[in-house]
């Protein structure tokens, strides 16, 4: 009977060591993805706003890396006449790849004609194995964005799905300088008071939203006080995005106060960095 008593302690201490070393093994080894050798199936792709380029997405970006949130930044540029290329592709290990993308043509204002460079993009990143995206722009870069959503984000069943977008000083109703009344007020909804052309023309996103489900966060920045804008963009114009995200999609935003809150600051703003970073990661 003692023997027995021994035999079946000795039996669950071993079994009790093999679980513990099992688990600590789990946690150091290499998914299975990665000792198979697969490419990630999620990338994060940035746009840049008006004469802007990919250097006002490098310090957001930089910031994934350096929390290990990717392993891989990858720069697309997009030609004046439209041609798309990568300077690398995504391989086996990389880890929540970021594209930067860069416009030449970086103050058109043919957002449909944007919109089908998105569409390339999103394209080749489909051809190399993405399936989902999470989609990241600063001021027009969200036209860019908002167009591929209306125009083409549904014409391709291949194209990747749109798990999260973060509007960053979002011009959903005009910039201050072309449209003053842009600082319009805004129902509870969302919905400006008065509304510009380019708020109108967005008016298809609400059927995007509805039919997807898209996690939204919206960050804007009020650097002018009494003024309620980051000197380029009224909050209201930013803002006026709530009114065409509906459910089952989600939709939640941000106010940075203060001098870090002015338009071209936002992108070089740790606090928007560390929004983004726990967006990404929910």
């Amino acid at each position: 009977m003692f023997k027995k008593k021994v035999f079946w302690g000795i039996l669950v201490a071993l079994v009790a060591i093999g679980v513990v070393f099992y688990l600590v093994g789990a946690k150091m080894s290499p998914t299975l993805s990665e000792q198979n050798g697969q490419r990630p199936k999620e990338a994060t792709v940035f746009f840049h706003g008006y004469g802007s380029s990919r250097n006002a997405e490098k310090s957001m970006s930089q910031y994934l890396v350096d929390h290990d949130y990717s392993n891989r930044r990858i720069n697309v540029t997009v030609a004046k006449d439209g041609t798309v290329t990568m300077d690398k592709t995504i391989a086996p290990g990389d880890k929540n790849p970021i594209i930067l993308v860069q416009f030449d043509n970086n103050k058109s204002q043919d957002f449909n004609q944007t919109a089908k460079w998105v569409t390339t993009i999103m394209t080749k990143l489909s051809q190399q194995g993405i399936r989902s995206v999470n989609l990241i722009g600063h001021s027009m870069g969200n036209m860019a964005i908002a167009f591929y959503l209306m125009n083409a984000a549904d014409n391709g069943h291949d194209l990747p799905k749109v798990v999260r977008q973060i509007s960053i000083a979002g011009t959903y109703n005009g910039l201050i300088l072309a449209n003053p009344q842009s600082n319009s007020p805004l129902s509870a909804e969302g919905e400006p008071q008065t509304k510009t052309e380019i708020f109108n023309r967005l008016a298809g996103l609400t059927a995007y939203y509805q039919n997807h489900s898209t996690k939204v966060l919206n960050i804007y920045g009020n650097s002018t006080g009494g003024s309620a804008s980051d000197t380029t963009v009224y909050n209201n114009s930013s803002k006026a995005l709530k009114y065409f995200v509906r459910q089952p999609s989600t939709y939640q935003e941000t106010l940075i106060e203060g001098a870090g809150g002015q338009h071209s600051k936002l992108h070089e703003n740790q606090t928007v960095d560390q929004d983004i970073l726990k967006f990404l990661q929910n």
